[in-house]
C-alpha cells in the first residue's frame, strides 16, 4: 500500500505521516516513508530553484513544464519505492503526485479539469509513478497557511517564504483543485478539514484520530 499524505502549507503533513507510520508499525506492518520534493537531489535542486523564484514567476511559466521536475523527482525515487513494496512494506509519503496541483491552481478554474487530467497521464501512464492507495487532504483555510508562511522556514527558502507561499489567491485557489480532484475519486481520497465547528483548529492528536478509521479499513481490506 502506498498512502500519500497531501495539504495546504503548515497544515501538519509532516506531523501526521510520523503518527501513520508509527501506528502502522504498532499494528505489525513494516512501513517506510519518504518527503517530496527531495531537495537534494538532481531533480530537486530544480524545484529547489523554482521555489525560490530563480526562474521567474510562478504565474508566467507553463504548468507542464513546472510540474515536470516535481514528477522527475518522484520518478527518480521509484526504484526504491517499488523495492519496498515489493518486499512487503507500506509506504507513507509526505507529499506525492497531487502536490503537483500548485501548477493547476495558476490556472483559470475551467483549465482545471483538463490539466489534472494531463498530471494524471503524465505521472502515472507516461512515467510509471506508482498510483498511491490511499490520498489523505489536510484542509486548512488558505488564510491560517498564509499568516503562517513565515514559521517553520525550510533550509532552501533561505529565511523567506517561497513562491507558492507568498501567493494568497493561489493558496485559495490549491485548496480548490484539492477538493475537486477528491470529488472524482472519494474512494481513494480522504479530505480532513482541521477547523473545528466551532472555528478552532485541531490539534495534531485530532487530526490523526480523524484518519485512523481510514487507515483501520486499508489493514482490515489487506488482511482478507
Amino acid at each position: 500500500m502506498i498512502i500519500a499524505v497531501e495539504g495546504a502549507d503548515k497544515a501538519g503533513k509532516h506531523t501526521q505521516v510520523v503518527k501513520t507510520v508509527n501506528y502502522m508499525q504498532e499494528h505489525g506492518i513494516p512501513t517506510e516513508t519518504l518527503d517530496f520534493p527531495r531537495y537534494k537531489s538532481y531533480w530537486g535542486r530544480f524545484t529547489k530553484r523554482y521555489l525560490n523564484g530563480e526562474f521567474g514567476p510562478t504565474r508566467d511559466l507553463p504548468a507542464e513544464y513546472t510540474m515536470l521536475p516535481y514528477a522527475l523527482d518522484r520518478q527518480a525515487h521509484m526504484g526504491k519505492i517499488k523495492g519496498w513494496i515489493d518486499t512487503g512494506k507500506w509506504v507513507v509519503l509526505d507529499r506525492y503526485t497531487y502536490s503537483n496541483v500548485y501548477s493547476i491552481a495558476k490556472l483559470p478554474r475551467d483549465q482545471w479539469n483538463e490539466k489534472i487530467n494531463h498530471l494524471e497521464d503524465m505521472e502515472f501512464n507516461q512515467l510509471g509513478i506508482i498510483r498511491p492507495d490511499l490520498n489523505i487532504y489536510l484542509s486548512l483555510p488558505a488564510e491560517v497557511s498564509y499568516a503562517m508562511r513565515n514559521q517553520g522556514l525550510k533550509e532552501y527558502q533561505n529565511g523567506k517564504p517561497d513562491i507558492h507561499e507568498s501567493d494568497l489567491q493561489l493558496l485559495t485557489d490549491v485548496a480548490g483543485v484539492y477538493k475537486m480532484i477528491a470529488a472524482r475519486d472519494p474512494k481513494n481520497w480522504v479530505v480532513i478539514n482541521e477547523i473545528k465547528p466551532d472555528g478552532t483548529r485541531m490539534n495534531p492528536d485530532e487530526v490523526f484520530a480523524c484518519i485512523r478509521p481510514f487507515l483501520d479499513n486499508l489493514i482490515l481490506s489487506k488482511s482478507r
